[in-house]
């Protein structure tokens, strides 16, 4: 009785060694793809907030090339004509002075 207990048991004792080797395999891969992605997202924030940046800098420029438009320079006035055929409209409301770099 002893022997046939002790060779039940054995595939019970692989089958839960197989379980916890797997969960440590499976959290160490989540761990390292957490890692990863953090350091993802740290380089993307700097890339954001460069565009936000430059976005500023170039709404700034439109705005004060609409004011120059609007005053009759003639430069200024075709060079809103030729954004305003391409679709791209200017806010007039944007900062007059450029963002500092």
């Amino acid at each position: 009785m002893n022997d046939t207990t002790s060779t039940a048991s054995l595939p019970l004792l692989l089958v839960i060694a197989g379980l916890v080797i797997w969960s440590a395999f499976q959290t160490t891969q989540l761990v390292n793809e957490r890692q990863a992605l953090k350091a993802v997202h740290a380089n993307q924030e700097q890339v954001v907030a460069n565009a936000k940046k430059m976005r500023a800098q170039l709404d700034a420029l439109a705005a004060g090339t609409k004011r120059l438009a609007d005053q009759g320079n003639p430069n200024a006035q075709l060079i809103v004509q030729q954004l305003a055929k391409n679709g791209i409209s200017i806010n007039p409301a944007a900062p007059a002075n450029s963002p500092s770099k």
